[in-house]
């Protein structure tokens, strides 16, 4: 299993490969605007496991920085912005004014307090009261490769197998994935959520929600 400092070495990897890609002078601006009052109770410099990151307001543009590279956080609602081509950010504040950007993708997530903060938990999830035949499960066992086009990393596989009658994803860690129907399942004790959709080409797992899905078919069986 890999540790959590190595994937979220991995999230900032991709997050800088992006930048590369796409400067921030070139990404298009969102459709939303987010007052420049509600933009000021982001700034300030977050935790990444020992990383500083900084979020910066110029104009009323939010940026990230980290290690003088600059990323544009552009606005889907006055909380929740895109980075760069596969993550987004939430900024969610606490009861005691504290401020976590808890950074997502289809398949990772990580919770930067803001320094002086302490880490927001993860959002209450209703807890699956689900039980999924084995039968059902045993289709979902196996290897899964990712769509082409949907990152710049072509390696990287999926394997989902069981443990009993407990459905594990080993994907750079290990999660368990807690059954909230038959084909949609929670991953480990985040808020992410994978779905199984099965049809006549075999299997497709669909990791994340809207634009943030990343799209693997299972193409081997142990």
């Amino acid at each position: 299993m890999i540790n959590h400092r190595y994937a979220a070495g991995i999230a900032a990897g991709v997050l800088a490969l992006a930048l590369a890609v796409a400067p921030v002078q070139a990404q298009q601006q969102a459709p939303v605007r987010v007052p420049v009052s509600v933009l000021q109770r982001y700034v300030g410099e977050y935790d990444q496991n020992g990383t500083a990151i900084k979020v910066l307001l110029k104009g009323d543009t939010l940026f990230r920085e980290v290690q003088g590279q600059r990323m544009v956080f552009q606005p889907i609602s006055e909380t929740l912005f895109r980075v760069g081509p596969m993550f987004t950010a939430e900024f969610v504040v606490d009861q005691e004014g504290g401020m976590t950007q808890v950074l997502s993708s289809g398949t990772l997530q990580f919770r930067l307090p803001r320094k002086g903060s302490r880490p927001a938990p993860p959002p209450a999830l209703p807890v699956a009261t689900v039980r999924v035949p084995r039968s059902v499960l045993e289709r979902y066992v196996g290897t899964y490769e990712f769509l082409p086009g949907q990152m710049a990393r072509t390696d990287l596989r999926a394997v989902v197998h069981l443990k009993g009658d407990t459905l594990i994803r080993s994907l750079q860690e290990d999660h368990v994935l807690t059954p909230i129907s038959e084909t949609l399942f929670r991953v480990g004790d985040t808020s992410l959520v994978t779905e199984f959709v099965v049809d006549e080409a075999g299997v497709t797992m669909v990791m994340g929600l809207g634009f943030q899905q990343l799209l693997a078919r299972l193409t081997s069986k142990p």
